[in-house]
């Protein structure tokens, strides 16, 4: 009876063949569910480095503003040296990164600052501090790196008070 036992358990070791093709597809299913998640975070996550990027461009514009109480004599040099972690360029050049932040003070009167920030997800985030008005947030949704300029916000959505959700 044990000889018999120890033979049968030997013949039953292992997986079949059918065991492991439905746990191989139960995990396909699973990581295609997740791969779905996954891209939508990333995307999210790129969106919100370029908006923390426009913000921190804005944040060194208001510090070199409070020397002359004027946005007319803002130049990238001037917050490049304010903010050396950033790298900004005129309002006719593109961002094309988060960490690159187009900027323009085209306004004759010094009271607009704009600033484009890039981000990898494929949208360009705009924000604008009218001294005026406020600041006001706004995005291309389907900018390339080429076309984020702070000097063309003809392709944006519309000024808001927060950061549109496209």
């Amino acid at each position: 009876m044990l000889q018999r036992w120890k033979t049968r358990a030997r013949a039953e070791d292992g997986f079949t063949l059918v065991e492991l093709m439905t746990v191989l597809v139960v995990l396909s299913a699973l990581m295609l569910l997740s791969m779905g998640t996954f891209f939508g975070a990333r995307a999210r996550s790129q969106d919100s480095a370029a908006k923390q990027g426009a913000t921190k461009a804005l944040e060194t514009a208001r510090i070199v503003f409070t020397d002359s109480a004027s946005y007319a004599t803002v130049v990238p040099g001037d917050l490049d040296t304010a903010e050396p972690s950033m790298r900004f360029v005129d309002g006719a050049t593109s961002s094309g990164t988060p960490l690159t932040a187009s900027t323009d003070v085209s306004d004759p009167t010094g009271h607009i600052f704009i600033a484009a920030v890039y981000s990898e997800a494929g949208k360009c985030f705009f924000i604008r501090d009218w001294t005026t008005l406020g600041i006001h947030y706004a995005v291309d949704a389907d900018a390339t790196a080429a076309e984020c300029m702070a000097g063309d916000t003809s392709g944006t959505t519309g000024w808001n008070s927060r950061w549109p959700t496209t």
